[in-house]
């Protein structure tokens, strides 16, 4: 039973903090998840309430996950521990039964998996969860009860410490499906199938005395009839792309994701999925950002996830500023930053930068460096990051366990209980 309950204990932890970590590194995306749970149960999602609460839960659980693996104040985690097992069994099993969303998030944007696929992934970690709860009263304790307090509270601070600087900044990795390196050609092709490309036929427009009239190339008229000009029409129905597909489109309603896409060199974006949320602070600062990248000579655009009514009273195309509209989804997925910048060459995406580290970037040295250089070494340098940061983690884990295990003592009451000395 020691074996069964050490290692329930362990693959609880583990599961625990991986799935916070995947998450507490990207307080955007997780705000975004708790958002579609929001519109499920009917209620209008606010972003910045869905933010906090993914925040909080994604902090939650990683804390257990620490203290489990740990054995800190196990009688307490191991309660927690099944009350949270037990509500996410219920409710992907519903979400498996009723499917109102694809993934339930539970890994963040790290790992996909379908309800079913996660409904018995939280079987096993229910039992799991029971083992360690049912013998919660076995566990020895690590250290006295003040010091666990203490050692929670330390590991809670980090957690919050992390979050807040990949809010502020971007996550320490890019689980999204606009990452750097990403080929955004390669990702629109996907996304759109033959069936939605648009199909156009050659208009030829003919006069005769006062009427215009329009013509296929299989029905010419005859000489009475003076040519004028010809178009090409599209003569199937408009295709709206899903939310979170890629698509930028002008403010008369017309797609220019391909045209935007298939410029040569280099392009920088600015995306802007709540204008409204932008302060006149930072509004200036990307009007200046904006007159620096075109001083350089290169492309700059802003992406905005508002009204063109909204977009013209901050950044109006009088000014020359190119603008466009994107889905708010596409937005907070191409940049978690609320006026982030983007690096694309080719096509592909090689760079991004939060808004606070975009305009202290020096654009003529990045122009200069190979573009698919710079999207290898910051995806490297992501590997290198989250491997360094979860091997820390297990090793201050490991060692802190062991230190007080052989540190503190401890003995049992005639009713096999644990009572510290």
């Amino acid at each position: 039973m020691n074996i069964l309950r050490a290692s329930s204990r362990v693959l609880l932890g583990l599961v625990f903090i991986f799935s916070g970590f995947t998450k507490i590194i990207d307080p955007v995306g997780v705000g975004l998840i708790i958002s579609e749970y929001f519109k499920i149960l009917g209620f209008t999602s606010i972003p910045q309430l869905c933010q906090f609460a993914g925040i909080v839960l994604s902090a939650v659980e990683l804390l257990l996950g620490i203290c489990l693996l740990s054995g800190i104040k196990m009688k307490v985690s191991s309660t927690v521990a099944m009350i949270f097992i037990s509500m996410f069994l219920v409710i992907t099993l519903l979400l498996a039964i009723f499917n109102p969303i694809h993934d339930c998030g539970c890994f963040g944007e790290a790992v996909k998996l379908t309800n079913w696929q996660t409904f018995f992934k939280n079987i096993v970690l229910f039992i799991c969860a029971f083992i360690v709860f049912k013998q919660r009263d076995k566990f020895i304790p690590i250290a006295p009860n003040h010091w666990e307090w203490i050692l929670a509270a330390i590991y809670g601070l980090s957690v919050m410490i992390i979050s807040i600087y990949c809010l502020r900044h971007l996550p320490f990795v890019d689980f999204t499906e606009y990452k750097q390196g990403a080929d955004l050609r390669e990702k629109i092709f996907l996304q759109t199938s033959a069936a939605d490309q648009p199909v156009f036929e050659t208009v030829l427009i003919y006069k005769k005395g006062k009427t215009i009239k329009e013509f296929t190339v299989e029905n010419i008229p005859d000489s009475t009839w003076t040519f004028i000009d010809s178009r090409s029409k599209q003569i199937n129905a408009k295709i709206e792309p899903e939310s979170g597909a890629f698509a930028i489109s002008d403010r008369n309603g017309d797609y220019l994701t391909d045209s935007l896409i298939s410029l040569k060199g280099a392009l920088f974006v600015t995306s802007i999925p709540l204008l409204d949320d932008l302060s006149a602070k930072k509004t200036d600062q990307i009007k200046k950002r904006d007159k620096y990248l075109k001083s350089s000579g290169v492309r700059h655009i802003i992406l905005c996830g508002s009204s063109f009514g909204s977009i013209d009273s901050v950044f109006s195309n009088t000014n020359g500023y190119q603008t466009y509209y994107t889905d708010y989804k596409t937005l907070i997925t191409l940049n978690r930053s609320n006026g982030g910048m983007i690096y694309i060459f080719d096509g592909q995406i090689a760079a991004k930068w939060s808004f606070r580290d975009a305009d202290r970037q020096n654009i003529e040295e990045i122009l200069k460096e190979d573009p698919e250089l710079i999207s290898a070494n910051r995806v490297i340098k992501e590997h290198v990051t989250i491997e360094v940061a979860v091997a820390v983690l297990l090793l201050l884990i490991v060692i802190m366990r062991m230190t007080l295990r052989l540190t503190y003592k401890h003995n049992e009451n005639s009713d096999g209980n644990i009572k510290e000395l």
